[in-house]
C-alpha cells in the first residue's frame, strides 16, 4: 500500500494551488445491506507538476476527468495519480467512485441500533480517513474551501461543517441536502453526519472579540434517538456557552464556523473530534445512569479541549503532523485552564496532575517515547503520535510555558498569532515568534529545544541542610545517555505535620535552570517533614521523596489543604510504586484510606483507578485476591458511609471492578453484587449501565449464565446492553466457550466496540478464574491480524488482546511469557512499525510489572 510521506505531502503541497473541493454523496441506501456508496470529488486548483497524485481509498473507482474530459490516469491502493496535466493554470479534477461504509469508525461510520433498528452515520478522519469517503489531499497543510452535496433519506437529519443552502426532494424518501461552501479547511476536519437524530435546540450564542466583530453562533446538541431521554442538553449548553466566552475573552479572534452543533454518535474510537462546525463526541460521554460530577467534569474538559481546536487546529492548522503538538497540546492546556477560570471546576489543575499528567509520565518512560515536536515521517507513523507526549507531556509543558513568559503574555501572543495566520498552515516557529514579540523574550528558541526536541520526563529531589535545601533536576536521554538539562518555574512547598495535619508553612518561588539550586528555607523555619519540589504542578517533572517522606505522605496526604498539592504527591506515590520503591499494597491501603476524605470527585475517581491498576498488575495472582477482596470491602464500607450519591457511584463501581480481581465473592460481597445486578440495591440508585457492569462480574465469577445474560438483554434491548452482554458471555470461565469467542475475533468482521467488549470479557474470565489466556496463539496471530485490518482495529486488538497480566511467583509461566513477549520483537524486526511500537511497549511494561512483584514478592 502507498503510504503518504511527510516528503511527498511537501512536494504535492509546494506544487500545487488548491482553491475548491466539492463532494457529493449520495447516501440513500445506507438503511440497506449495501455496503458501499456513491462519491464524486470535484477538485479546482493550478499545479507546477503535470504529474499529480489524489488520495483515495476506494471500492472502485468509476470516472476520472480533467476539465470534463477522460484524463490518463492510473488507480492505486490509496491514490488516483493523473498523467499529463495542464500546469499553471486554473483546472478542474472530477473523481467518481465507490466508497465502502465502515465499522470500524475509520471513515463513514454506519450504526444499526439494535433497540428501534435505526440507521446511523457519521465520519472520523484524523489523520488520514477522509480518502476513505472521498477524493481529497488527505494532508492537514492543504486547505480548500469545501462543498457538501449530500443524497439520504427524507427523514433524516443531515449535518455539515456548515450550514444548510438549501434541501429538496428528489424521489419519493430521498432527500438531497446542500451545504454553504466553508472557509479552508484541511480535509481531516471536514464531516459528514447523517440519521435520525435527536436534536436539541440551544438557542443563539451571541458575542464576540477584541478583533471588533461580533456573532450569533447557533448552538444544537444531537444523540440517538434512544439516547435522548438520558441526554443532560443544559448541563452541556451551559460548559458550552461558558467556553465561547472564554475563549472569546483571550484569544482575540470571532469564531469564524458560523453554528455550534455537537453530535454525539456511537462506537466511537476517540473522545472527541474537533471538525469545525460539527464537532463529535463519543455517546459514552451521555450516561444512562445519573453522571457523577467526575464524569460530567471530564465531559466538560473534552468539550472545552475540542472548542479551543476551533482556533488551535482548524483556525491555524499544522503544515505536516509533526506539528500535531501545535493543536493537540495546546487544546489539551486550554482544557484544564478554561475549566478552571470559566466553570464551577475550578480544582481542574488537581485532576490534570492526578489523571492526565500520569498518562504522560507513563508513556515517557517507554522506549518508543519521543519528543513532543517529533520526527514523523508519513502518515501511518502520525497514527500512533495521538499519545500521552502529544496531548498531556504537551500541555504539561505548556503550563511551564506560561508560568516562564506569563499569563498576559502567552494569550497576547495567542491572539498575534491567530490575526497573522488565519486560515493558513503553520509550525511551532510561527506561533514561538508570536511569543517572542508578546513577551519581549529573545531565549525561546532555548526553550523549545530544551522542551520540546528531548526525550523523557524531568526528575526533581530535594537534598535539606542546616538552613537551606538543595533542589536537583536529573533527566536523561533514553537514547544516547547524556544528560539534559531544562529550565524549571517551580514553587517549593515546605510542609510539616500539625494536628494531624500536612500543613504549607512556607512557599518559594524559583528558577531552576542548572543541574541544582540552592533555597533557603522561610525565615524562621526548618523543621519539615516534606518539601514539595513541585508544589502547585506548575511543571512536568517526577517528583522524587525520600523514604521519610513517603512515610509521612502514606500517612497524611489527605489531609492536604490544596487540592493540587495533594494530587502532585499523589503523583509521586504513584510513580514509587511505578519504580518499585514504594510496595503497591501500601499505596492501595493508602487510596482506601484518604479517598474518604478527598473533596475532589475526579481526583478520587483516579486515585481509585490507578489502585485498581495496582492490584491486576503490580501484585502476583494470590496477592491480588486477598489485596481486592480487601479493597472491595472497603469500597462497600465507604459506599455505606457515605452522604454523597456521586462518591456512592464511584464506590459502587470500584468494588464491581474489584470483585472480578478478587475471584470468588464471599457471602456478603455477593449478596451486594446481586442487589447492584438486579438494579435493586438499598444503598444507592443502580443505573442500567451499573447493573449490567454488575453483570459482567457475576458473570465472570461463574454466577450468571447464558440463559440469564439472554433474560436481562431481552429487558433491556439497547445497543448498550447489547455491548454489555456480549462482554459478560465472553467472561464465561468455560474453555470451550472462551475458544469460540476467541476464534470470532479472529475470524469475523464486527464492529469495533463489539471486538473490545469480547476481549474484555476474555480478560475478565481470565482474572476471575486465573484460567490460560491465549498467549501462544496471540504473539503467532498479531501480524497477521494486523495485516488484515485496519489500523484502528488493529490498535484495539493489541489492546486488548496482549497478555499482559503476569504472576511473578508462577516462575514457569512468567519466564515463558516474558520468553514469548521478546521473542515475538526479535523475530519480527521488520513488522510494520506501528505494530512493532504497540508491542514493544507492551513488552516494556510487562518487565515493569515483573521487575514490581519480583521487588515485593517476599515481603
Amino acid at each position: 500500500m502507498e503510504t503518504l510521506t511527510r516528503k511527498d505531502a511537501k512536494e504535492r503541497s509546494d506544487s500545487v494551488d488548491l482553491a475548491e473541493i466539492d463532494i457529493v454523496l449520495d447516501l440513500s441506501n445506507a438503511k440497506t445491506s449495501q455496503d458501499s456508496f456513491y462519491s464524486k470529488s470535484t477538485i479546482r486548483l493550478q499545479t507546477a507538476d503535470p504529474e499529480l497524485f489524489v488520495d483515495l481509498i476506494a471500492d472502485s473507482v468509476e470516472s476520472v476527468k480533467v476539465n470534463g474530459e477522460p484524463a490518463r490516469y492510473e488507480v492505486g491502493k490509496t491514490r488516483v495519480t493523473f498523467q499529463d496535466l495542464p500546469t499553471n493554470q486554473d483546472i478542474e479534477l472530477t473523481i467518481e467512485s465507490r466508497c465502502k461504509y465502515s465499522t470500524t469508525g475509520e471513515g463513514l461510520h454506519r450504526y444499526v441500533d439494535p433497540e428501534d433498528g435505526e440507521t446511523y452515520l457519521y465520519t472520523q478522519y484524523e489523520p488520514t480517513d477522509a480518502r476513505r469517503v472521498y477524493a481529497c489531499f488527505d494532508q492537514p497543510g492543504m486547505k480548500a474551501q469545501w462543498k457538501f452535496e449530500i443524497t439520504a433519506p427524507a427523514d433524516w437529519t443531515v449535518l455539515s461543517n456548515e450550514s444548510v443552502s438549501s434541501r429538496e426532494l428528489i424521489d419519493e424518501g430521498v432527500a438531497r441536502w446542500t451545504f454553504n461552501r466553508t472557509h479552508p479547511l484541511s480535509s481531516f476536519i471536514t464531516a459528514v453526519v447523517a440519521g435520525p437524530y435527536a436534536h436539541v435546540d440551544g438557542g443563539v450564542w451571541s458575542g464576540g472579540a477584541s478583533d471588533g466583530k461580533t456573532v450569533d453562533v447557533p448552538l444544537g446538541i444531537y444523540c440517538r434517538r434512544t439516547l435522548e431521554p438520558y441526554l443532560d442538553a443544559d448541563d452541556i449548553f451551559s460548559v458550552t456557552r461558558a467556553g465561547l466566552d472564554f475563549y472569546h475573552r483571550h484569544y482575540g479572534f470571532t469564531y469564524p464556523w458560523g453554528k455550534y452543533d455537537q453530535i454525539f454518535v456511537p462506537e466511537y474510537n476517540l473522545g472527541a473530534m474537533e471538525n469545525p462546525g460539527c464537532v463529535t463526541f463519543n455517546e459514552k460521554m451521555i450516561s444512562r445512569d445519573k453522571p457523577t460530577r467526575a464524569a460530567r467534569q471530564s465531559r466538560a474538559n473534552v468539550i472545552f479541549h475540542e472548542m479551543c481546536h476551533m482556533w488551535f487546529g482548524d483556525l491555524v492548522t499544522p503544515k505536516w503532523w509533526d506539528d500535531l503538538c501545535l493543536k493537540e497540546s495546546f487544546a489539551d492546556n486550554q482544557g484544564s485552564f478554561g475549566l478552571v477560570e470559566a466553570t464551577e471546576f475550578s480544582d481542574e489543575w488537581a485532576t490534570f496532575a492526578s489523571g492526565r499528567k500520569e498518562w504522560a509520565y507513563k508513556q515517557d518512560q517507554l522506549p518508543t517515547s519521543h519528543p513532543i515536536a517529533a520526527e514523523i515521517e508519513d502518515v501511518e507513523a502520525a497514527k500512533n503520535h495521538f499519545d500521552g507526549i502529544t496531548y498531556a507531556k504537551g500541555a504539561a509543558v505548556l503550563k511551564q510555558l506560561v508560568a516562564y513568559v506569563g499569563e498576559d503574555s502567552f494569550f497576547e501572543g495567542a491572539r498575534l498569532y491567530f490575526q497573522d495566520h488565519a486560515f493558513e498552515a503553520t509550525s511551532m516557529a510561527d506561533f514561538l515568534e508570536a511569543l517572542e514579540e508578546s513577551s519581549d523574550r529573545d531565549d525561546l528558541d532555548q526553550w523549545q529545544k530544551a522542551w520540546l526536541h528531548t526525550v523523557g520526563p524531568s526528575e526533581l529531589s530535594v537534598q535539606r541542610h542546616d538552613d537551606h535545601c538543595v533542589v536537583f533536576q536529573t533527566s536523561t536521554d533514553p537514547k544516547t545517555g547524556e544528560s539534559q538539562l531544562r529550565p524549571h518555574r517551580i514553587n517549593i512547598g515546605f510542609y510539616r505535620v500539625e494536628n494531624d495535619r500536612l500543613v504549607r508553612v512556607g512557599l518559594k518561588e524559583v528558577t531552576l535552570s542548572d543541574q541544582r539550586l540552592r533555597v533557603d528555607f522561610p525565615e524562621g523555619e526548618a523543621d519539615f517533614d516534606l518539601i514539595l519540589s513541585n508544589d502547585d504542578d506548575l511543571t512536568y517533572a517526577i517528583v522524587v521523596l525520600d523514604e521519610d517522606e513517603l512515610r509521612v505522605a502514606l500517612e497524611y496526604v489527605g489531609s492536604i489543604e490544596h487540592a493540587t498539592s495533594r494530587a502532585v504527591i499523589w503523583s509521586a506515590l504513584w510513580a514509587a510504586v511505578r519504580d518499585a520503591k514504594l510496595d503497591p499494597e501500601d499505596y492501595v491501603d493508602a487510596v482506601a484510606r484518604h479517598v474518604l476524605v478527598e473533596t475532589d470527585d475526579a481526583v478520587a475517581s483516579d486515585l481509585i483507578s490507578n489502585a485498581l491498576s495496582a492490584i491486576t498488575y503490580f501484585m502476583p495472582t494470590q496477592k491480588r485476591r486477598e489485596v481486592a477482596s480487601k479493597f472491595v470491602n472497603c469500597a462497600i464500607d465507604a459506599l455505606c458511609k457515605s452522604e454523597s450519591a456521586d462518591r456512592k457511584r464511584e464506590w459502587a463501581q470500584a468494588a464491581v471492578r474489584g470483585l472480578v480481581l478478587a475471584g470468588t465473592p464471599n457471602d456478603d460481597q455477593m449478596a451486594f453484587l446481586q442487589d447492584i445486578v438486579s438494579g435493586n440495591s438499598h444503598l444507592l440508585d443502580v443505573g442500567p449501565n451499573l447493573a449490567w457492569r454488575g453483570r459482567v462480574t457475576m458473570a465472570a465469577v461463574g454466577a450468571l449464565n447464558d440463559d440469564e445474560i439472554e433474560e436481562y438483554l431481552k429487558a433491556d434491548p439497547s445497543g448498550e446492553a447489547e455491548v454489555y452482554a456480549l462482554r459478560a458471555r465472553a467472561a464465561s470461565a468455560d474453555r470451550n466457550v472462551r475458544h469460540r469467542f476467541w476464534n470470532s475475533v479472529l475470524n469475523e468482521e464486527m464492529a469495533n466496540d463489539k471486538m473490545t467488549a469480547i476481549l474484555n470479557g476474555l480478560a475478565d474470565g481470565a482474572l476471575a478464574n486465573d484460567v490460560l489466556g491465549f498467549a501462544g496463539d496471540f504473539f503467532d496471530l498479531v501480524q497477521p491480524f494486523w495485516n488484515d485490518h485496519t489500523i484502528g482495529m488493529g490498535n484495539r486488538f493489541v489492546a486488548g488482546a496482549y497478555p499482559g497480566v503476569i504472576d511473578a511467583s508462577n516462575a514457569p509461566d512468567a519466564a515463558a511469557l516474558r520468553f514469548m513477549a521478546a521473542h515475538w520483537l526479535s523475530e519480527y524486526e521488520y513488522a510494520p512499525a506501528a505494530l512493532r511500537r504497540l508491542m514493544l511497549e507492551q513488552q516494556d511494561e510487562l518487565e515493569r510489572r515483573f521487575r514490581i512483584q519480583t521487588t515485593w514478592l517476599n515481603r
